[in-house]
C-alpha cells in the first residue's frame, strides 16, 4: 500500500503546480490573442483595460509580468518534481499568492500544501536507526534534537551520527551491524580511556535485539576530524607516528588477541606482472623474530585519526584493537599513506615512529607485504580507492591504486 502511494507523494504536489503555472501562461496568452488585436488598433497606443478576474483590472501592456510570473511558476513546478524538498514546497506556496488568476492560484497552493503534508519530513534528516534506538539516546541524553542529526563517513560494519541535545552538548552514536563489534568496541574504549588514550569517551552502550540484531554506542563527540590532504605531509605524518606511538606504549593487559589477520597476498586478478607477487608471497612467509606483543589499534589508517588545529587529537574506531605486534599498526598506515600520497610518506612515518618508539624496532618489507595481503583481502571487489571517498579523497581511481600498488609491491621485492 505504501509503494503504491509512493509515486503519488513523490509527483502530484509538483505536477499540480506545474498545472497552475501552464495554466496562468495560457489564460495570460489567450488575452494578448483576444483583446490586444482586438482593441489596440495601430496608430493608438492607448492602454487598455481588462478585467483580469472578477474585481481585478490590470492595463493591457501589464499583462507580461504574470505570464512571467506563469513561467516561474513552471519552473518552481518542475523543482518540486525533481527535488521534493519541504523548504521549496513553502516558497511556491508563498508565492503562489502572486497569481492572479484563480485556477492557476489554487492549483498551484493545493500542490504547495500537498508538498507541505507529504514532505514534512525532509526537515528531520533520514537517520538510519530503529526507533528503540533512538529513544535510548533521546533518555540518555536528556533529549536529542532530531533536526540536529548529521551522518558522518564512516568504514563498514557501522554508521555514525554527530547530534546534539536540548542544551547543545554534541555526541556521537555509533551503530554497529554486528552486536560483538559494538561490544568490542565499548570494551576496547573503556580500557583505553583508563590508560588516558586520546580515545572518544564512551556514555553508554545499547544493544538492540528487537528489531537489528545490532548494537549502538552513545561517545562524547570530540573537537577536529578527518583530515587526509595536509600542507605539510612531514608534520602530519609525525602526528599519526607520535599518535600510535602512545598507542603502543600503554599498557596491553587486559586486551584480548586483536582480530586481525596477516598473511602474503594472494595475485590479485589485475596483476600485470604475476611474478612479482608470487616473490612478494614468499617473501612475506618469513615473519622477523623482533614481532612483540603490545597493545595495537588494529585498523590503524588515516580516516581514523581525529585532526584539531594541525595536531592529531584522538584515534577511533576501536573495534579491532587488543593485543599483537605493533609492526601490524604502522604496516597498515603505510600502505594507506603509499597509496594516497606516495612512498615518501610513507617512509617519513616510519622513520618518525621508528625515532619516537627507539629500543631498535625492527620493521622490513615483508611487513609491508603482509598489509598489502590484508587490505585487499578485506576491501574486495569494492576496491581501494572507494574506501577513502567519504574522506575526500576523490581523485584517487582503483585503476590508480592498482598501479601505485604493484610498483610498490615491485619495489618491496627489489625488481
Amino acid at each position: 500500500m505504501v509503494a503504491a502511494t509512493r509515486p503519488i507523494r513523490n509527483f502530484l504536489p509538483g505536477l499540480l503546480v506545474l498545472a497552475g503555472g501552464v495554466y496562468t501562461v495560457y489564460y495570460y496568452y489567450m488575452y494578448w490573442l483576444r483583446i490586444y488585436g482586438a482593441l489596440c488598433l495601430p496608430g493608438r497606443g492607448d492602454p487598455v483595460l481588462v478585467e483580469v478576474t472578477k474585481g481585478i483590472w490590470l492595463r493591457l501592456d501589464s499583462l507580461l509580468f504574470p505570464t512571467i510570473f506563469g513561467v516561474f511558476m513552471i519552473l518552481l513546478g518542475i523543482m518540486l518534481v525533481w527535488k521534493r524538498k519541504f523548504g521549496v514546497a513553502m516558497l511556491t506556496l508563498v508565492l503562489s499568492l502572486g497569481v492572479i488568476n484563480w485556477p492557476g492560484f489554487f492549483l498551484a497552493a493545493a500542490g504547495a500544501a500537498l508538498g507541505l503534508v507529504f514532505w514534512r519530513k525532509t526537515l528531520i534528516p533520514d537517520i538510519d536507526l530503529p526507533k528503540q534506538a533512538l529513544g535510548w539516546l533521546d533518555e540518555k541524553t536528556a533529549g536529542a534534537r532530531l533536526r540536529s542529526f548529521r551522518e558522518l563517513p564512516a568504514g563498514e560494519g557501522h554508521r555514525l551520527y554527530a547530534f546534539k541535545n536540548e542544551a547543545g552538548d554534541p555526541f556521537v552514536a555509533k551503530a554497529f551491524l554486528s552486536e560483538q563489534a559494538a561490544a568490542r568496541e565499548a570494551e576496547a574504549l573503556r580500557k583505553a580511556t583508563d590508560r588516558g588514550l586520546p580515545v572518544p569517551a564512551l556514555i553508554a552502550a545499547d544493544r538492540d535485539k528487537t528489531e537489528t540484531g545490532a548494537g549502538t554506542l552513545l561517545l562524547k563527540q570530540l573537537p577536529g576530524g578527518p583530515f587526509l590532504h595536509p600542507l605539510d605531509f612531514d608534520l602530519w605524518a609525525d602526528e599519526l607516528a607520535g599518535l600510535i606511538a602512545r598507542v603502543h606504549a600503554a599498557d596491553p593487559a587486559g586486551f584480548p588477541v586483536a582480530p586481525v589477520k596477516s598473511a602474503g597476498p594472494e595475485i590479485p586478478g589485475w596483476a600485470i606482472d604475476r611474478t612479482v607477487w608470487e616473490r612478494a608471497a614468499r617473501m612475506a612467509e618469513s615473519v622477523p623474530a623482533d614481532s612483540s606483543t603490545r597493545l595495537i589499534h588494529g585498523d590503524f589508517e588515516p580516516a581514523n585519526v581525529l585532526f584539531n588545529e594541525g595536531h592529531a587529537s584522538a584515534l577511533v574506531d576501536w573495534e579491532r584493537a587488543g593485543t599483537g605486534p605493533a609492526q601490524l599498526d604502522i604496516g597498515r598506515m603505510r600502505i594507506a599513506l603509499a597509496l594516497i600520497h606516495g612512498r615518501e610518506t610513507a617512509d617519513r612515518f616510519l622513520k618518525t615512529y621508528r625515532e619516537t618508539a627507539g629500543g631498535g624496532f625492527a620493521y622490513g618489507p615483508e611487513w609491508d607485504i603482509r598489509a598489502i595481503g590484508a587490505w585487499l583481502r578485506e576491501t574486495g571487489s569494492a576496491g581501494l580507492a572507494a574506501r577513502w571517498i567519504p574522506f575526500g579523497v576523490t581523485t584517487l581511481t582503483e585503476e590508480e591504486v592498482e598501479r601505485r600498488l604493484e610498483l610498490f609491491v615491485k619495489d618491496l621485492t627489489g625488481e
